[in-house]
């Protein structure tokens, strides 16, 4: 009988430690106990796998140090298809409130509808489309958009480069589109000339034939808004054809990969890319960088790390919850930012502007008081 009842005690206890390792699992899947869940959706492998990373360094940084913040990184391969498996996976799974991404503003743009049907905060720190612009109530992001990317490319080929012929060479997808339509307008209006335009498709590694047409039309600026593979090959194949510049892109072309694959060819290059100011926000986050990855970051790493830091201080004063976390990044104003102070409007979007970077010796380098 001892024995027994022994045995029936054992068996109690196994079943109610069963049921609080159960709980336990499922609080911190779901959010909804200690440990709050953080979706990173980006592309770790494949094409865009540099953009992925910062955001990987940058947002394990924003949070080194809280235990109670568990990150569950989900790979799009630079695919809009694998982006929203992620973000059904997150929702469905993970019971996610917030997620960080995508890099590719086609592949967020897919997502987006996916956040907002799920009333999910999806937050990105890299993707620049215009589209995105009204996407949702629960979309933000804290990068400026193309519309102002495109202006500013404009702006510096008149005003710094004295270049009134462009040649537009534009990736086709959504990036590429809405770069070279806010290009367009602006460089017309300040009195340019754009003398070819002409699209490329995703995954192109064979520009001869447009380098050629290029040349024909007699540009004197040629204006590349794309990513990173396509116009390293772009430029070694120009060089090859004799194709002269200067060359302007923009921040899809932001890697040390484009000099990797271009080389010397990408010498003298010039792209447009979200800047920084030297502040103690900022020099917090380098020291911080340096010693945690032992390199300099990049400014992908850099918005990452602070769009991490923004949705902590949401979470911390609203709660784990999707709905209060949209409503606080509306409604405060935050003190400190890479920029000073940072508020979203209405429609999740940041007032900040875009600098200008050139590649010297390998390294792309802000030109002088752009990013103060």
């Amino acid at each position: 009988m001892w024995r027994q009842k022994c045995l029936t005690d054992k068996i109690r206890v196994l079943a109610v430690a069963a049921l609080i390792l159960l709980s336990l699992i499922i609080g911190c899947r779901s959010g909804t106990g200690d440990r709050k869940t953080i979706g990173v959706v980006g592309p770790f492998t494949g094409d865009g796998a540099t953009y992925g990373a910062s955001m990987r360094r940058g947002i394990e940084l924003a949070v080194a140090g809280r235990a109670d913040i568990n990150l569950v990184l989900e790979d799009t391969k630079l695919d809009p298809k694998e982006g929203v498996n992620a973000i059904q996976k997150l929702v469905a799974r993970d019971k996610v409130q917030v997620v960080l991404g995508a890099a590719a503003s086609g592949v967020t743009l897919a997502m987006a509808p996916v956040a907002e049907k799920d009333h999910v905060v999806l937050f990105s720190s890299i993707s620049t489309s215009d589209d995105l612009k009204g996407a949702g109530d629960f979309i933000f992001r804290n990068v400026p958009r193309n519309e102002i990317q495109g202006t500013t490319a404009a702006e510096f080929i008149m005003h710094e480069l004295h270049r009134e012929r462009a040649a537009i060479l534009r990736k086709n997808d959504a990036y590429g589109t809405n770069l070279s339509e806010s290009f367009r307008q602006r460089y017309g209006a300040l009195g340019g000339s754009v003398v070819f335009d002409e699209a490329y498709n995703p995954g192109e590694n064979d520009f001869r034939a447009t380098v050629t047409k290029i040349k024909m039309s007699h540009p004197d600026v040629i204006y590349v808004p794309g990513n990173y593979q396509e116009v390293a090959v772009f430029l070694v194949q120009s060089k090859e054809g004799g194709l002269v510049g200067p060359f302007v892109g923009g921040d899809g072309s932001y890697s040390p990969i484009l000099v990797d694959i271009a080389g010397t060819a990408a010498e003298g290059t010039y792209y447009t890319m979200m800047s920084v100011q030297h502040n103690d926000y900022y020099d917090r986050f380098l020291a911080a960088f340096r010693d945690k990855y032992h390199q300099d970051p990049d400014i992908y790493d850099a918005y990452a790390f602070e769009a991490g830091k923004l949705l902590l201080q949401a979470i911390d004063s609203a709660g784990y919850d999707a709905s209060k976390i949209r409503d606080y990044l509306y409604g405060h104003s935050f003190k400190e930012s890479l920029t000073g102070p940072l508020t979203f409007d209405r429609m999740g979007e940041v007032d900040r502007r875009y600098g200008i970077v050139q590649v010297r010796n390998g390294a792309f380098v802000f030109l002088e008081n752009d990013n103060d």
